[in-house]
């Protein structure tokens, strides 16, 4: 998973990669990466009962992106912006808040809509774009007397209706086959929105929520509040003095934790582990994977070889100890190729190549 920081310059989007990153990005560089562990409480508890195996958690990668300059509104992002753009997951709009004081949160909410906005057409012009010219290529196989791909051709006629209407593509419930054929395109307003408000110290975070409604919900659309600035000083400190200052400043959990959440619900995805003497892991996958597609993510020879999965649930291995327990419980089961891993699922593949 890939969450890439957009916005405007002076969004805070660097001080916000730093509170989710721990680190700082490089200067001067459009498009810089960064890698967090994701958090998890349940693998924590399953590396207790394989003490001597190595843990290891799921990441999540995070691109900070150069800022828009005022004078580049409705021209589209460069090519090479839409380039780095194109291989992330999830899009997040760093909107800045904290320059505007103890402003009424009614007002701040009108500022963050007003630049969501501004940057929601940027998106817009980058993908009509991108249609536009694939557009022109398809046309021009079609002159030369060259078949042309029909659900493709479709595809791009329904995506070109929508974006010169200014309907981002997230909200278009496309045919299957459709959809199937856009993936390489990467459109950008056809990805997650996390919508990241970048609040002041002085200003109520829940205040403005309050103020914002329902004015940014929507289809594949979240949104988070937080103070990047306090956040980055503590995702800076030593791992053992960061809960103490957390809940002395009264943060129940900090950005990083409730941005991932947030990306994982807008992508859907759940995660299971495997666990053993020399390893216990977490991988995260899309809800409703099927068993043998889960197997792949472990390596490909075990989704090429699949023959069953040995499945129990993290809660049910935790209460009775060990894998073995489990199966005396009748709590361990066989499954097949079919079947759908749950949130939470512990699973052994059997496979043979």
């Amino acid at each position: 998973m890939q969450i890439a920081l957009i916005g405007w310059q002076g969004g805070g989007k660097s001080t916000l990669f730093t509170a989710l990153t721990g680190s700082e990005p490089a200067a001067g560089a459009e498009a810089h990466p960064g890698v967090a562990e994701i958090p998890d409480e349940q693998l924590d508890r399953l590396h207790e009962l394989y003490p001597p195996a190595k843990k290891i958690r799921a990441k999540v990668e995070y691109l900070d992106v150069a800022g828009l300059a005022a004078t580049q509104k409705r021209s589209g992002l460069k090519r090479s912006l839409i380039s780095h753009l194109q291989g992330a997951s999830v899009l997040a709009p760093v909107i800045g808040l904290y320059a505007f004081g103890a402003a009424d949160p009614a007002e701040l909410a009108n500022l963050v809509t007003a630049e969501l906005r501004d940057l929601e057409v940027e998106l817009l012009l980058s993908d009509l774009q991108t249609a536009e010219a694939r557009r022109e290529r398809i046309d021009r196989t079609r002159r030369t007397g060259q078949s042309v791909d029909r659900t493709e051709d479709a595809a791009i006629d329904e995506v070109l209706a929508a974006l010169n209407a200014e309907t981002p593509l997230r909200e278009i419930d496309f045919a299957p086959e459709r959809d199937r054929a856009l993936r390489s395109f990467g459109f950008l307003t056809k990805k997650p929105l996390l919508t990241v408000i970048n609040r002041g110290e002085e200003q109520d975070g829940e205040a403005i929520a309050a103020a914002l409604g329902e004015t940014l919900s929507g289809k594949r659309r979240a949104t988070a509040v937080v103070d990047a600035r306090l956040e980055a000083e503590i995702a800076l400190l030593d791992e053992e003095d960061r809960a103490p200052f957390l809940r002395e400043l009264g943060i129940e959990r900090p950005a990083s934790e409730r941005v991932l959440q947030a990306g994982f619900a807008l992508l859907g995805l759940i995660r299971f582990f495997t666990v053993g003497d020399d390893e216990v892991r977490s991988w995260p996958i899309v809800e409703g994977t099927p068993a043998v597609q889960a197997a792949g993510e472990i390596h490909s020879d075990l989704q090429r070889g699949f023959i069953r999965a040995e499945v129990v649930s993290s809660d049910d291995l935790l209460a009775h100890g060990s894998l073995a327990a489990c199966r005396d419980k009748g709590l361990l089961r066989l499954e097949g190729k079919d079947y759908r891993v749950r949130d939470g699922d512990v699973m052994h593949v059997r496979f043979a190549v």
